[in-house]
């Protein structure tokens, strides 16, 4: 019993922590919103701003190609 718990234990974690990665699109993203607002009124809120969901976005279909997020198919394009 011990192990089990301690298996599921283990497991969540390590689903958090594959969850709460982030890619080089969201990173860049979340740098410039930080930047841009530090600019604009001297301080940073920790919220996520219009930049950083565009490079999560950006970063959605990357990981649907290793296997990690979203994993819809999709068909080739046909040539006429």
């Amino acid at each position: 019993m011990r192990t089990l718990i301690t298996a599921a234990a283990t497991a969540a974690i390590a689903l958090a922590l594959g969850a709460c990665t982030q890619g080089t699109n969201e990173e860049s993203g979340e740098a410039a919103d930080t930047a841009a607002e530090q600019a604009a009124t001297g301080t940073t809120d920790m919220g996520q701003g219009p930049a950083e969901e565009a490079g999560e976005q950006a970063d959605e279909p990357a990981e649907g190609a290793t296997g990690v997020g979203d994993t819809t198919t999709t068909t080739p394009a046909t040539t006429p």
